[in-house]
């Protein structure tokens, strides 16, 4: 619960940004025409789409309520991480990681997004927890409940994978955690559960592998993917946990390095807690890279954001060999930690948090609340820092534009089978201007300077100097006998009203 709320508060006062946009647009449609979408792209989110899509027919579009799902799947995360380290250890320390994962400033950024990654979160600690318990059923359990078991690991795994592929490569940590378990155990056993992973592994490839083929296929929607360079390390390590948050990274570091020490010089066991959270961690980041230097650059950061349970047990290892027997002293670590977290916390919960200070929701909001029904609204094309034009207010928050009229896209989304609609030419705004009264405009703000910014490492975007009177879109609009009334910056865009 302590989890959820943590999530939850102050998530419906960012912005909604591209990706978030794209969710709606994705589940904002009927279920066929989703299932059309997806044949095409973004097959990656199909499953995380399709529960949206019942979710907002009941609930709705709001900032909240697109993200709620989201901070009930870091609860659930955090539960089951604390069942998942209660078994490597205690209770005491299954408390301590749970509540470590909270502090992580990804995981809450997660559990506050209208996409897939905390349910991606989620799936993998309970992918990696019904794996411990298939390896620690009883010798003297019967064969059907051993198998049983690993029936249901097959059948977790399936689902996180088709949640979110990349998951795919948590797999292969969990077949050096299959052996780092099955230390001390005689060869019979060892044979035992390695054979029924492989089986249970080889299982959940073959039932995917249809899914796997339409995600492989759909890889260019990411092409804007930098390719891999040692700065992707760098980004990898600043960015994946901690979301650019130098502070929670370095009390991190060091909490490590000293209950590494403490570990070592106090003869602390339990090594083989850290040894399954590094394999979490560092296997599928390994792979990832591989693939990507190799084949595709697939890798941004966020997308490695299931091993974040790994990271977790780490951490919380550290804090539990430094505190022994001293709840006080664990309970100040994890203040300490959460202390760290709190800056990124508090500016994800800005209302420019989202990436590059997106303020989609706010413009939306301002034509929600000052215009009336009949008036018109017009879109400017893609502004450099944008992959598409303004029209993508209008697919993020579309209740703020009924009963306003629109020229319309050269093509609509739905029937497209794409996220976003396709625009019709500047030159088309003039016969549609001369027949309104009001023109409400959205456009790229006006700025005399240009600049570049690299927010969370994923690209860069390219604020080029901008002034509305210069546009194509202005003259078309002045043209049909519209004259400027008011000029509304945000963040990136401005709302420009315009009158007879």
């Amino acid at each position: 619960m302590f989890g959820v709320v943590l999530c939850a508060f102050g998530s419906w006062r960012p912005s909604l940004w591209y990706d978030e946009a794209a969710t709606v647009s994705a589940v904002h449609r009927p279920l066929s025409a989703m299932w059309d979408l997806l044949a095409l792209t973004d097959a990656v989110h199909a499953l995380y789409y399709l529960c949206m899509h019942v979710w907002t027919k009941v609930f709705g579009l709001s900032e909240f309520s697109l993200r709620f799902p989201s901070a009930l799947a870091i609860g659930i995360a955090a539960g089951l991480l604390v069942v998942l380290a209660a078994r490597l250890w205690d209770t005491r320390f299954g408390v301590i990681a749970g509540l470590v994962l909270l502090c992580l400033p990804r995981t809450t950024w997660a559990g506050s997004e209208a996409r897939s990654y905390a349910g991606t979160i989620a799936l993998a600690i309970a992918m990696t927890l019904v794996l411990l318990i298939a390896l620690d059923v009883d010798d003297g359990a019967t064969r059907r409940r051993r198998w049983g078991w690993w029936v249901a690991y097959a059948a977790v795994c399936v689902v996180g994978v088709v949640w979110f592929f990349f998951t795919i490569s948590l797999l292969s940590a969990h077949l050096l955690i299959v052996l780092v378990r099955s230390r001390g155990r005689d060869r019979l056993q060892i044979r035992r559960t390695t054979v029924a992973f492989v089986i249970s592994a080889i299982v959940v490839c073959a039932v995917v592998a249809p899914f796997a083929r339409i995600v492989i296929s759909q890889r260019g929607q990411i092409s804007w993917v930098e390719q891999m360079s040692p700065r992707t390390l760098g980004n990898y390590a600043r960015f994946e946990f901690f979301d650019g948050a130098t502070i929670f990274l370095i009390v991190g570091a060091l909490v490590v390095a000293v209950g590494l020490a403490a570990a070592v010089l106090g003869a602390g066991g339990r090594w083989s807690i850290p040894v399954i959270g590094m394999l979490w961690v560092f296997v599928p980041a390994a792979l990832v890279f591989v693939f990507s230097w190799l084949v595709d650059a697939v890798y941004t950061p966020r997308y490695l954001i299931f091993t974040a349970g790994g990271l977790a047990l780490i951490l919380a290892w550290a804090v539990r060999q430094i505190a022994r027997d001293r709840v006080w002293v664990a309970a100040l670590l994890v203040v300490v930690l959460a202390a760290a977290a709190t800056p990124s916390y508090l500016a994800d919960r800005s209302a420019y948090g989202r990436l590059g200070g997106t303020d989609f929701s706010e413009a939306a909001d301002f034509i929600g609340a000052n215009a009336h029904p009949g008036d018109c609204v017009a879109f400017s094309t893609a502004p450099t820092w944008s992959p598409v034009s303004q029209r993508v207010v209008l697919r993020a928050k579309p209740a703020d534009f009924a009963g306003l009229r629109d020229v319309g896209p050269s093509i609509d989304a739905v029937r497209a089978d794409s996220l976003w609609d396709g625009d019709k030419p500047v030159t088309a705004y003039r016969r549609f201007a001369e027949q309104c009264q009001v023109m409400w405009v959205i456009t790229d703000k006006d700025r005399d300077h240009g600049y570049v910014v690299y927010p969370g490492a994923t690209a860069y975007w390219l604020f080029s100097p901008n002034h509305f009177t210069s546009t194509l879109l202005y003259q078309q609009l002045s043209a049909a006998g519209l004259h400027v009334v008011r000029q509304v910056p945000f963040n990136n865009s401005q709302v420009v009203e315009m009158r007879r």
